[in-house]
């Protein structure tokens, strides 16, 4: 095929739209983030959860998990002794403690969850402004991808055999 000069156009004003100006609005849009109190809010929150989430884990991983361990095996003994012992003020003991072990249990395997939404609900607070510009930049990248399509295809339709002519049959 035959590169002609509005084949190299078409070919020129597609790259332009579906690779270079992409990505000049995304540097644009997001090499400029100055010292704002959105912007340093944002790369805290961010930040901050993150760390936040990892110590939580480490303590989790370190203790939680273990004391959850031993609650539910001593619970298991408790539940062992209340069905063996005969004695009233022993099993109204038991119970008492069996009950304390319990909620304990429901506490910190439930509490884990709720730590996990609450850092989600501040992480997604913290986006919520980004989020606009993202969304902003995302459409801006969608409509120039768009007119690249248009010269691609007619860089695709520019076709030329190398003696001048068109391939369409000599129409």
């Amino acid at each position: 095929m035959k590169m002609t000069k509005k084949r190299l156009a078409f070919f020129l004003l597609h790259l332009l739209f579906s690779a270079v100006a992409p990505i000049v609005l995304v540097i644009v849009r997001y090499s400029t983030i100055t010292n704002t109190k959105a912007a340093v809010g944002f790369k805290i929150s961010i930040t901050g959860i993150l760390l936040l989430i990892f110590i939580f884990w480490v303590i989790k991983k370190l203790f939680i998990d273990r004391r959850l361990t031993d609650l539910k095996a001593q619970g298991n003994i408790m539940l062992a002794n209340l069905k063996t012992k005969q004695d009233p003020a022993e099993l109204a003991a038991i119970e008492k403690e069996l009950k304390k072990i319990k909620t304990a249990e429901a506490l910190f395997g439930s509490i884990i969850p709720l730590l996990f939404i609450v850092a989600a609900v501040i992480a997604f607070k913290a986006l919520e402004a980004q989020l606009v510009t993202l969304s902003a930049t995302l459409g801006y990248i969608g409509i120039s991808y768009g007119v690249g399509l248009v010269f691609n295809v007619l860089y695709s339709r520019e076709i030329h055999t190398k003696n001048g002519g068109t391939d369409n049959g000599g129409k």
